[in-house]
């Protein structure tokens, strides 16, 4: 039997005591602004405004100057980061992105939170990049949802040059939970509607068999009961032989296509494998990233070329969520006999040549040594087209 918590307000501070005799003191200023973040994120508007709002809101709650929202990629690797504080010049001055080492990693091998009062005297700091802001305090919140790690918050440099207190790391718990119920809601959304769009996908393969392929049949056979007329001229005859082969033609495209609507693929092929990334990158993104797949990719693909193309598709998408402030992203995936080929379109703020050249450079590097080319420019009105080929 557990008693009622008791509240009393006393000169502005909200005091909370339980059963067990632990009191929180909380400004009642802070406290509306918790409120306000943690119903703003439940709204799941917009998932990626949302998450960085919901930064920002812990920065203003625990008065400090940096604060960030970092997530891993199943394997444990941050994959994405996400701050506020700092300057677009100041991040492009800094010479490595955040790699999960540090108290970062700290936080990754052992996710529970974590407040130190000097940052570089830390058994696992490992100091800073060139062009890094000096920074010492440090709050760290890791984010799960239900038994899953998927991130966490990160906070530094309180502005009163103080530590940061159990106050501020019980704020930020509430809002790290905040967020793992938000994202989880989202990516029950996404697989929703992949859902919906696999069971599209089967309801037009089948039409396509039942209809166009059958009457594309029944043509062919009617012509070819007239190309054994022995009064046609030469001239209609040619013509004939030329609409049977189109014919022919077409039915193998449309096969093609059938093949590639049906979901009975097996769980690991690389169709399956770049849906699931897709929904992933989606939850970053925090909008529904569009796709398309042209030619027979699941036959023509190989497990060996599947393990170059799903890097590519990551790091493109990647770039297009952190650098571009898109908010609409399409990607296609081509196979034919000679070639594969990844595209990536943002209508983001566009390419700017020059700018975070190493990750470009490797995708060049992957494609170059598979016989292809990698090609990145601005758009004409907006955003960002990158194509990505490798021989097969």
């Amino acid at each position: 039997m557990h008693a009622k918590a008791q509240k009393q307000e006393v000169k502005g501070w909200l005091v909370i005591s339980d059963d067990i005799g632990q009191t929180l003191a909380m400004d009642v200023t802070r406290l509306s602004a918790l409120s306000e973040a943690v119903m703003d994120v439940a709204k799941g508007e917009d998932l990626k405004n949302s998450l960085r709002r919901l930064i920002q809101n812990a920065v203003l709650i625990t008065d400090c100057t940096y604060g960030a929202l970092g997530s891993i990629t199943p394997d444990g690797v941050l994959e994405d980061f996400t701050y506020v504080g700092m300057s677009d010049e100041t991040a492009d001055e800094i010479e490595t992105f955040p790699e999960g080492k540090g108290l970062l990693g700290h936080l990754l091998a052992f996710p529970q939170p974590l407040r130190v009062s000097v940052i570089k005297d830390h058994p696992s700091s490992v100091g800073f990049p060139k062009g890094h802001p000096s920074m010492s305090g440090f709050l760290g919140v890791p984010i799960r949802i239900r038994n899953e790690l998927y991130g966490s918050i990160y906070l530094t440099q309180k502005r009163n040059g103080k530590d940061f207190t159990e106050e501020d790391e019980k704020l930020v718990e509430v809002l790290a939970s905040a967020a793992g119920v938000a994202i989880d809601s989202y990516r029950g959304h996404i697989a929703q509607n992949q859902v919906s769009v696999l069971a599209e996908r089967e309801r037009i393969a089948r039409d396509l068999h039942d209809l166009v392929i059958q009457r594309l049949f029944a043509s062919g056979i009617s012509l070819q009961s007239v190309e054994s007329d022995p009064s046609l001229s030469n001239s209609s005859l040619e013509k004939i032989k030329s609409t049977l082969e189109n014919l022919d033609s077409t039915v193998q495209q449309i096969r093609t296509t059938i093949f590639a609507l049906q979901d009975n693929h097996p769980f690991d092929d690389v169709r399956t494998t770049i849906l699931s990334e897709i929904a992933s990158l989606s939850v970053v993104a925090g909008f529904q990233i569009s796709y398309s797949f042209q030619g027979p990719i699941d036959t023509l693909i190989g497990k060996e070329l599947a393990n170059q193309v799903i890097p590519v598709i990551r790091e493109l998408i990647t770039n297009a969520i952190r650098h571009a402030d898109a908010t609409k992203i399409d990607l296609v995936v081509l196979a034919n006999q000679t070639y594969c080929e990844i595209r990536v379109v943002d209508n983001g703020k566009g390419y700017i040549p020059g700018e975070r050249k190493s990750g470009l450079l490797n995708l060049e590097r992957r494609a170059v040594a598979r016989g292809g080319e990698f090609e990145i420019t601005k758009d004409s009105v907006a955003g960002t087209r990158t194509m990505w080929r490798a021989g097969l």
